[in-house]
């Protein structure tokens, strides 16, 4: 899991949106000023060739989706900033609150036995929703460790935060593994019956270097606005493979609206594709470079 980066990690190219959020709030402390300054900016039409619409190539985004799609990514830029300064109160009530606008409307699969393996993807309440799944199965399946899978790009603070109040809340311990090195024998000595293995399938290939991308597999994510527009998009993933070799059973958490959260089990064939809302979607900004396509309606509308 990756907060977003300022310029050099992921460079590909001058005009992208998540880059130019995060140089932002690195350059000045008043982090509430350039938040208010970053909106005047979108509102004022300043940064229309790096917002969604001029991205994703979806010309009939409505406005108010286009200037959703530009908060989302300033938002959580601007979260970790807030909840640093938050007392572990303020940020137990931040991190439920996420319980009163994405609602379940699917929860399948979470009754097996063993260490289970959570796909999910970079939605704008991310950390949110981990942190009450965590702690949901702490106490209905009584899973004693999380271990969360990540790029290890740069330091996130919300891991940090959501770990220490995992552990005194809840007494699950959260186990930070970067995918680096020798990742994969490290998980497999780490997971037992009582763990729980979060995994991140969204990221495209053009996030990892050249040699990283072959190293990987490949799967798929629907990105979706209404009935008539959705994109689909090559994105790196290995959780198939990983999960069979460490038995574990695999879920997929996906957002089919911007107000659901569903849970599904992958299936013998691993074939579920996970949904998000467009605008909602973190990595949007590199759909300028990133491979994608059109997808009809119907492909999607079954899954």
């Amino acid at each position: 899991m990756n907060a977003i980066t300022p310029a050099g990690a992921f460079d590909l190219t001058a005009d992208r949106f998540d880059t130019f959020v995060a140089n932002a709030f690195a350059a000045s402390s008043a982090s509430r000023h350039v938040r208010d300054r970053l909106i005047a900016q979108v509102d004022g039409s300043r940064l229309d060739h790096m917002l969604l619409r001029a991205r994703s190539g979806v010309m009939s985004l409505p406005d108010a989706v286009n200037r959703k799609a530009a908060l989302n990514i300033i938002d959580f830029a601007f979260e970790p900033l807030v909840m640093q300064n938050m007392s572990t109160d303020q940020v137990m009530r931040y991190l439920g609150a996420v319980e009163h606008t994405l609602h379940v409307r699917e929860a399948r699969g979470l009754d097996g036995f063993g260490p289970l393996w959570v796909d999910t993807i970079h939605h704008v309440c991310v950390f949110s929703v981990l942190f009450r799944l965590a702690a949901f199965l702490g106490k209905n399946r009584r899973f004693s460790q999380v271990v969360l899978l990540h790029q290890g790009q740069r330091p996130e603070p919300r891991l940090r935060i959501i770990a220490d109040l995992l552990r005194r809340a809840h007494g699950i311990a959260l186990v930070l593994l970067p995918l680096q090195g020798h990742w994969f024998p490290r998980l497999a000595r780490l997971t037992t019956p009582d763990t729980v293995i979060y995994y991140l399938t969204d990221m495209p290939p053009e996030a990892f270097a050249q040699a990283a991308r072959k190293e990987r597999g490949r799967s798929r994510l629907l990105l979706i606005h209404g009935p008539r527009a959705a994109l689909q998009v090559e994105t790196i993933s290995g959780s198939q493979s990983f999960a069979r070799r460490l038995g574990a059973t695999r879920i997929v958490l996906d957002y089919p609206s911007t107000d659901s959260v569903r849970i599904r089990p992958a299936g013998v064939d691993g074939t579920i594709t996970p949904l998000c809302p467009l605008e909602d979607w973190v990595f949007w900004p590199l759909l300028g470079v990133a491979q994608q396509q059109a997808v009809a309606p119907d492909d999607f509308a079954h899954r």
